[in-house]
């Protein structure tokens, strides 16, 4: 959960193009500096009362959310993994998911900073765990190629930027990390997580238009994370299913 305060960090600074290094925590309504007794990963948020110590508005439950989804991560990986660098990996990648996720769920936006950084750290763990290299530079080739040729159709035909380059830039980075195989896995899974969650939202009420402009990356990292836990699981019901 410290971890994940910590995202709550990156995902609040990145965007504003505020340093994730300098500058101590500070409530995003009145701009105080954070104490340490302040910033204890959702025991602050419980004993305060869910208000800032200083100006008492509300702090968003997406805080105390964000880190225990990451402590959730954290503990799953070790479940699934053990103490291994197995382990380290997909904390890593599913870190950046999550980071990811976020910042263009809020701006519509794709950190290649984010990208960029856990994909060279997920590589380096790759190359001490061994891994089938050609797999993954085939993943990221034919990831971004495939989501590149969407956005230079769909700019094409709506003669604006209907589909965000940075989505082709995050498929990109999650085929090097996860090869071919997954990549093309996560690629089509994610047109069918946007469609279940866009469906359940109309369902639901909410009314989602055409021409609405929607972020796609969550659904890529949703995809992607349930992917590099059952990809297996997902390739043997694929022909299952085709081979009745």
């Amino acid at each position: 959960m410290l971890f994940g305060s910590f995202y709550n960090v990156v995902i609040y600074r990145i965007p504003l193009d505020m340093s994730i290094a300098k500058g101590r925590s500070m409530c995003p309504s009145c701009s105080t500096s954070l104490r340490a007794i302040d910033l204890v990963p959702l025991f602050s948020w419980i004993f305060l009362g869910r208000r800032c110590r200083y100006c008492k508005s509300e702090i968003s439950l997406r805080y105390p959310l964000i880190e225990i989804a990451t402590g959730g991560l954290f503990l799953l990986s070790y479940l699934v993994f053990g103490p291994s660098l197995e382990a380290l990996f997909y904390i890593s990648l599913w870190s950046m998911l999550l980071i990811t996720a976020m910042i263009d769920y809020d701006h519509m936006i794709i950190s290649d900073a984010v990208l960029l950084f856990f994909t060279v750290l997920g590589i380096a763990l790759n190359l001490f765990i061994g891994f089938d290299y050609k797999s993954h530079i085939l993943g990221g080739i034919a990831g971004f190629s495939f989501y590149l040729l969407i956005y230079v159709a769909a700019k094409a035909i709506y003669k604006k930027e209907a589909f965000g380059f940075g989505d082709v830039m995050l498929i990109g980075a999650i085929g090097l990390l996860l090869g071919l195989r997954d990549t093309v896995l996560t690629s089509i899974l994610s047109f069918y997580v946007a469609l279940f969650v866009i469906l359940g939202l109309r369902l639901l009420g909410k009314k989602i238009s055409v021409k609405e402009e929607v972020p796609f990356g969550p659904y890529i990292c949703i995809s992607a994370f349930i992917v590099s836990l059952w990809g297996d699981n997902l390739v043997e019901l694929y022909f299952r299913i085709f081979s009745m």
